[in-house]
């Protein structure tokens, strides 16, 4: 295996002189220049690479914070960061957190003892004050998916309240009035600001409500099941049910058919997400189309901006979604729309 020693003996200088030319760490000649690079050229030499990162300060390494990394969407979050990471000669170190937010700090710390060049955190959020406190310290911190309250922590977000009235303003369109709201985990920020805009939606257009028209729970298929039959039996009378994301639409579906409701006939479902399921579902769920991977590139471009410009004002980007209307609001749409017809 060729070494920096033999690169210096044959382009006749130090192997210290070699080593500032691999690593641009000081002036050298140019004719010293040509003889290195030269020599490297010819003796087909491979610095090794985690040496030369760990001069540099960097590794090389991202880590990625997941909820749970085997839910769809930080899954497929970590698929766009994976992608724009590999272009860049960067690996991704995740840290999944079980669907337990109390894994959270020591998670966080321990990637911060790895040393990796940044974090993507995909989490709860609910460790905003330490996330802030990694960023100020000059690793770089971009939040996906759950708006931080500081406006001093880069991320990348999509807008839940136009996405929730989207669907909202789509059932009623279709002549819906009575509403319930099945919505996630009461840890997750997004559950909240979908909450609010939810009863908002309600109270601006004056339609009935109350706090007991919304259901908390788990982003899961069971907690769909189990509050479409607790809905059904406690507060029947409505006509469409929003869902917190796609998991629990399917739930719903399943939970509303069981007590031998039609969909959208009796009642109308939407779910949040646009999973890939959603297109073959029986009927296709009416949902919102979340840029899931392209949150995950642009994650990763800004990480790779704030290393380069770690003075720069945090980045914030809030990525359209889009309504995507299917049968189980829709009964002139068919049962089964195309598959792959969105892009991730």
């Amino acid at each position: 295996m060729t070494t920096i020693h033999d690169v210096a003996k044959q382009a006749g200088v130090s192997i210290a002189t070699v080593s500032y030319v691999l690593n641009d760490k000081r002036r050298v000649s140019s004719a010293a220049t040509r003889r290195v690079k030269l020599a490297v050229k010819e003796l087909n030499y491979t610095p090794n690479g985690t040496a030369r990162k760990l001069k540099k300060g960097r590794t090389s390494i991202i880590g990625f914070v997941a909820d749970n990394i085997s839910n769809r969407f930080p899954a497929r979050v970590v698929h766009g960061v994976a992608g724009a990471a590999a272009q860049h000669g960067y690996n991704v170190l995740i840290s999944d957190l079980h669907d337990e937010p109390s894994n959270e700090k020591t998670a966080l710390e321990l990637l911060v003892r790895e040393q990796v060049d940044g974090l993507i955190y995909c989490g709860f959020g609910a460790t905003e004050s330490q996330l802030l406190r990694i960023h100020q310290s000059g690793m770089p911190v971009v939040v996906v998916d759950k708006p931080p309250r500081s406006k001093r922590l880069p991320a990348v977000l999509v807008d839940n309240k136009k996405s929730i009235e989207a669907l909202l303003e789509h059932l009623k369109a279709l002549g819906h009035r009575t509403f319930r709201f099945i919505s996630g985990d009461g840890n997750n920020r997004n559950t909240a600001l979908r909450n609010a805009a939810f009863l908002s939606f309600m109270k601006n257009h004056r339609l009935p409500s109350s706090a007991s028209d919304i259901v908390t729970g788990a982003y899961s298929i069971e907690h769909g099941y189990a509050s479409a039959l607790k809905l059904h039996q406690e507060r029947p009378g409505f006509s469409a049910v929003v869902c917190g994301d796609d998991m629990i639409a399917f739930g719903a579906m399943a939970g509303l058919k069981s007590c031998g409701l039609r969909i959208p006939e009796d009642v109308a479902v939407a779910g949040f997400m646009d999973d890939p399921l959603a297109v073959v579902a029986d009927p296709g769920l009416t949902t919102i189309h979340h840029p899931m991977v392209h949150m995950g590139r642009r994650a990763f471009e800004f990480f790779l901006s704030l290393l380069n410009e770690p003075q720069q004002t945090a980045p914030r980007e809030i990525l359209n979604t889009q309504l995507i209307i299917r049968r189980s609001t829709d009964v002139t749409r068919p049962i089964y729309t195309n598959v792959g017809s969105f892009a991730p």
